[in-house]
């Protein structure tokens, strides 16, 4: 018989940053982009996304957000979520409000939310910058052995959907509409 995980049990043995050392690693890398992402667009006005990548963006948001906050359980985790999840929800807003925030560089609004989201994304490179270190020094050892199927399966399902979603959006983006 399978034995079901909990929330966190699966967060522990899958996902944490703070015991593997690969998704550590995953989380700097991608808050360092993120930083350079934001200094590179901070004194551009913000963008409204097109019309094809707007399902995606709402997708993300409203479905494969919540999935990852129950998910991802730690502190600085759930911030990186976060603060992705409000700056794809800040474009959304301006695909359908756009005179909500203008894209003008002049626009104070604009740009306090792009030094907004610089400063956030610096606070959480900072952050992830102590996951690798956590990770080499408390790896995560299996103190029962469960067969590697009960947790595979719902990694594989995740990484299908996953999968899915970015073929299509890449199947969207090159492929244009008539």
């Amino acid at each position: 018989m399978t034995e079901k995980l909990s929330n966190e049990q699966r967060h522990e043995r899958f996902w944490c940053a703070f015991t593997h050392i690969r998704v550590a690693w995953f989380f700097v890398a991608f808050c360092a982009l993120q930083v350079f992402n934001s200094w590179r667009a901070l004194d551009k006005p913000i963008s409204r996304p097109h019309l094809t990548e707007l399902p995606f963006n709402v997708l993300i948001i409203l479905i494969y957000a919540p999935i990852l906050w129950m998910v991802l359980r730690c502190f600085t985790e759930r911030f990186v979520i976060g603060i992705a999840t409000v700056h794809m929800a800040i474009s959304v807003v301006s695909w359908f409000a756009p005179g909500l925030l203008v894209a003008s560089l002049f626009n104070p609004a604009t740009v306090l939310v792009r030094r907004v989201f610089f400063a956030l994304w610096i606070v959480a490179f900072l952050l992830s910058l102590n996951m690798p270190l956590q990770s080499a020094r408390h790896p995560y050892i299996e103190l029962d052995k469960i067969p590697s199927g009960v947790g595979n399966r719902g990694l594989l399902i995740l990484g299908g959907i996953m999968l899915t979603a970015i073929v299509l959006g890449a199947l969207l983006y090159f492929i244009p509409l008539q």
